[in-house]
């Protein structure tokens, strides 16, 4: 009984949260729409996951930087260049997103589902080999 309550609030919070973030003008790319237009655009993608997470599976070209989720500050990303900003499931990156658009970046997307809704897409991923 508590398990169908607990996956009954998740059901009903994911969307939510994911329209908070685009009322508040947050853009939003569906991981369908990334996979189409990932090798037209080459936006640059930047993965919020541990290193562990992220060691385990990543898009090709991302670049780890877990610290965006505490410091968004001197990064150096051009403020017009696409940058898509991935999590595991798109809440700790609609953060990083969020930050990074405060501080003047305008092409920044968030992964709506993050890297669980691009693998189920059939997004490609790699991994690293774990020390």
């Amino acid at each position: 009984m508590l398990i169908k309550i607990i996956l009954g609030l998740l059901i009903l919070i994911f969307p939510v949260w994911d329209l908070l973030w685009s009322s508040l003008g947050l853009k939003q790319v569906y991981p369908w729409e990334l996979k189409k237009n990932i090798t037209k655009d080459a936006p640059f993608v930047i993965d919020v996951r541990t290193p562990l997470e992220y060691r385990f599976m990543h898009m090709k070209k991302s670049v780890n930087r877990p610290d965006l989720i505490l410091n968004s500050k001197n990064l150096p990303f051009s403020s017009e260049q696409p940058l898509i900003v991935v999590c595991m499931t798109g809440h700790r990156s609609a953060i990083v997103a969020w930050k990074l658009k405060r501080l003047g970046y305008k092409n920044v997307y968030n992964l709506v589902w993050g890297m669980t809704g691009w693998k189920l897409f059939g997004g490609e991923t790699v991994s690293s080999k774990v020390p």
